[in-house]
């Protein structure tokens, strides 16, 4: 299908992927007034795909998109069929599905952080579980066919999943060879095997995603003795390390045999989240936001611009056609005299003759007088017009009915598509040269100012400068003053809070060792005299 083309009840404004299940389109509800809201709408159109099958699989399922309501499942909107040709419809969420995100990490050589792929992981898991927790029916809402087309992830660093209306009978209807080659490795080998969906099939398709997340590569087909040695030599693509034992330890239980594989996707989750809490792993949608933006800087821009232009586009409601008015009757013939019509008003002998009887029955000569008077004035006025049309010929055939000329076909109401994809490129050409303009004005408004700026700075260097004044003459300094005892230059005054006082009997055992010290000597001449005189 083409763009500015009407699917139904919408108008399909951009392709934005293509898969074995069909195409994704961004298109416009069409309502009274024109587009009603943009939905994201995924068609399944893909080669080969039986779509009768499919939508007799998916006809009863529509009420599963007002059970599921949370912020990491597709908010669904509408759910039909066009031309042999089911769709879903999404309210549309600006971002890409995750093999997209896969596909352009590899082609950029830009791997996904680790913490980005435990996120995108965490939430996949977190949609499972509320879908699990969802009755429809009797029966739990599973998935059963998880693959990465089905993940939406959006520029603000939202993750949401799709397809819980589709996904049962895309597990019988997606047998064609493009479809095996490019989701067989992310179902269960139960589900290719053909058999019924279970709780752990999902746990299944986790461990593929997480592991194609944190490698960047696809997961190959698995040895001898299962995945076990795949996942011991695998290698983390953003930081070059191996993959941390407790994260090799969740995959090999979620890609082990069905019997010794994680029960559902509720356990799954909290086995992550516990893994994440306790290595202090802290992702934010944040930072998940601007990993898509620096990896989508250029399509998250056009978009913004598409976006814009397409709000501005005047689609006339659906023409309902008017039923075209039945062509007047013809008109009644001329009256032909001396033929005998067939009418329900009786003849000039039949009229004569009940006008005999109901005299007679009546038995009064009035209603008698009455009757042949009547009878009389009649058979006179019928002499009199034969008379005066006598001499006339014959009375011309009454002319044919003209046909109603048939109404002209309904003009399309409301521009071509030509005429659509004319005013949004002119709107496009008006944006960028408006931006274009306003870029350039504030681009000469700095330069002018800039330049200013250096001309003040140049007549400033010009100005002359007044005359440093002389240096003053160096003081001498005072003569010292030289006395006997020793001097002891003081330091210069310094403003300031006043040093502490020593302690007093700190300076009381300064002053005795000074005593002591002087009077040494006395004390030894008059020990030596007392010995002299002994």
């Amino acid at each position: 299908m083409n763009n500015r083309e009407q699917f139904g009840s919408y108008m399909l404004l951009k392709k934005l992927s293509e898969d074995p299940l069909g195409e994704s389109f961004r298109a416009g509800k069409i309502g009274k007034q024109g587009i009603d809201r943009v939905a994201l709408l995924r068609v399944f159109n893909g080669q080969g795909l039986d779509a009768e099958l499919l939508w007799r699989r998916v006809q009863g399922r529509a009420a599963i998109q007002q059970s599921l309501k949370n912020p990491n499942i597709g908010d669904g909107i509408d759910m039909g069929q066009v031309r042999g040709t089911p769709y879903v419809a999404y309210d549309y969420t600006s971002g890409k599905n995750l093999a997209a995100v896969l596909e352009q990490s590899g082609r950029k050589r830009q791997p996904i952080p680790f913490d980005h792929a435990l996120l995108i992981s965490e939430r996949i898991a977190l949609g499972l579980t509320v879908g699990y927790e969802t009755r429809f029916g009797d029966d739990r809402l599973l998935h059963g066919f998880l693959i990465p087309h089905l993940v939406l992830v959006s520029n603000e660093g939202e993750t949401k999943l799709l397809g819980f209306e589709v996904a049962p009978a895309l597990r019988e209807v997606a047998t064609t060879t493009a479809a095996r080659e490019q989701f067989a490795r992310y179902l269960a080998p139960e589900a290719l095997a053909g058999q019924a969906a279970g709780k752990a099939d999902d746990v299944y398709s986790l461990g593929v995603i997480l592991f194609e997340l944190l490698t960047g590569k696809s997961l190959p087909p698995p040895s001898a003795n299962g995945y076990g040695t795949i996942i011991d030599q695998a290698i983390l693509f953003s930081e070059g390390t191996p993959l941390p034992p407790e994260i090799g330890a969740l995959l090999k239980r979620s890609l082990a045999p069905r019997d010794q594989r994680i029960s559902d996707p509720s356990t799954w989750h909290k086995a992550l989240g516990k893994l994440m809490a306790d290595g202090h792993f802290n992702p934010t949608t944040f930072n998940l936001a601007f990993f898509m933006h620096n990896l989508f800087r250029d399509e998250i821009d056009r978009e913004s611009q598409e976006i814009a232009a397409e709000k501005k586009i005047q689609v006339a409601a659906p023409v309902v056609e008017k039923p075209v008015a039945a062509a007047p009757p013809p008109p009644p013939p001329a009256p032909r005299f001396g033929v005998r019509e067939e009418t329900n008003v009786r003849d000039r002998e039949d009229l004569t003759a009940s006008s005999g009887g109901a005299a007679a029955s009546g038995g009064s000569n009035k209603g008698m007088l009455i009757g042949i008077a009547a009878g009389a004035a009649l058979l006179l006025g019928g002499g009199a017009y034969f008379m005066m049309n006598r001499g006339s010929s014959s009375p011309a055939p009454a002319a044919a009915p003209v046909p109603a000329p048939a109404p002209a076909p309904a003009a399309p109401v409301g521009p071509t598509p030509e005429q659509l994809q004319a005013q949004i490129d002119k709107i496009i050409q008006d944006r960028l040269s408006a931006s274009e303009a306003t870029l350039n004005k504030k681009y000469n408004d700095q330069l002018a100012a800039l330049q200013k700026q250096l001309e003040d700075a140049k007549k400033v260097q010009a100005a002359p400068r007044p005359a440093a004044p002389a240096p003053a003459a160096p003081v001498a300094p005072p003569p010292a003053v030289t006395t006997r005892r020793r001097l002891r230059q003081r330091p210069p005054h310094r403003p300031g809070p006043r040093p502490p006082r020593r302690p007093r009997r700190r300076r009381r055992r300064r002053r005795l060792r000074s005593l002591r010290r002087r009077w040494r000597p006395r004390r030894q001449r008059r020990f030596r005299h007392r010995r002299q005189l002994r």
